[in-house]
């Protein structure tokens, strides 16, 4: 049986009939729930990327596999509601692959956090102030340190908090993890660990400290020692060929653009291009909030891009209203 779960708004629940009908049609036994309590095959989580990490968190141990569905724009999933038909096929047919991420958890005042996907921070709950700390790495002290707190990043979440605050990124699924100070003090840069390491944070010492996990979930910690390490349960991911793992997505952030094409285009038709080449078909809605132009402006800029030929409509396949564009 699979299990086909999505965020709480329209656009995902629409979404989530769509696939609720197709697997039927394919004779695949489906229920559409968001308790994942049901003894099931496969997940379909349908939302954004926030929605996917809450998924995995309820999983827990569990490590059935997932298949993100974008609703909106994402990061992690290559289905959305353009293609999801041809993806939903090849499920049927057994051509896919199951792809394993590492996952962290973290051991604090005889408790368990839930586990994470990409990261795991500490910080103070107090903004703007400083926490003090003694980093042990295999139960040897690494650094110690004052600032505003340290993230623990498995490679998946490696492009998230952690990268904008000077961390690596991490290309594929090697065995390691980053550890990155938090506005350092005394100048220390991110430590790229083995994924069996412990990492201890010890002699702890600031305004009612927290672990943020997946820049979600806020725990209040009350012990001045935290350890957190990988978990033995993965998270096992749907996917139907290389050119679609999030290593791929990201290496499309790097990609030159030809700017003889866009060179007398204005500022915002420049910035749509380039989103739009980087992170595949988008709505206008999308991009609005990508790009963070204002409607009027975005809309402008589509129209000035599509009469250039530089980009492509489409309807979009589950609401005619809305038009799709792409490169």
């Amino acid at each position: 049986m699979y299990l086909v779960t999505s965020n709480k708004n329209r656009e995902s629940a629409e979404l989530a009939k769509i696939v609720v009908s197709f697997l039927k049609q394919y004779k695949m036994k489906a229920v559409a729930d968001n308790e994942l309590k049901h003894d099931f095959d496969m997940i379909f989580a349908i939302g954004d990327d926030r929605f996917l990490l809450e998924t995995f968190r309820k999983l827990g141990k569990n490590q059935k596999p997932v298949l993100p569905i974008a609703s909106s724009q994402s990061f992690f999933a290559q289905v959305n509601s353009l293609n999801v038909k041809h993806y939903l096929s090849l499920i049927k047919k057994n051509k896919f692959e199951l792809y394993k991420r590492s996952r962290l958890e973290a051991k604090f005042d005889k408790s368990n956090s839930p586990i994470a996907l990409n990261d795991i921070g500490l910080f103070s709950s107090k903004s703007a102030s400083l926490l003090r700390y003694t980093l042990y790495l295999n139960n040897e002290i690494f650094w110690k340190e004052t600032g505003d707190g340290l993230i623990v990043s498995t490679p998946t979440g490696s492009t998230g908090y952690s990268l904008s605050a000077g961390g690596p990124i991490i290309i594929e699924e090697p065995n390691i993890f980053a550890v990155t100070p938090i506005s350092s003090l005394e100048k220390h840069p991110s430590a790229i660990v083995s994924d069996s390491t412990k990492i201890k944070i010890a002699d702890i010492e600031g305004d009612r400290p927290l672990l943020i996990i997946d820049g979600e979930v806020r725990i209040p910690i009350k012990s001045n020692e935290v350890t957190i390490q990988k978990s033995p349960y993965d998270a096992n991911f749907v996917i139907f060929s290389k050119e679609h793992q999030l290593e791929s997505r990201l290496k499309k952030r790097t990609l030159h653009v030809d700017i003889s094409k866009i060179k007398e285009l204005p500022a915002s038709s420049k910035l749509l291009y380039r989103i739009l080449m980087h992170e595949g078909n988008m709505t206008q809605k999308e991009l609005v909030n990508a790009s963070a132009l204002p409607e009027r402006t975005a809309r402008y800029a589509l129209n000035l891009l599509v009469s250039k030929g530089l980009v492509s409509t489409q309807t979009h396949f589950t609401d005619a209203r809305q038009t799709v564009y792409g490169v």
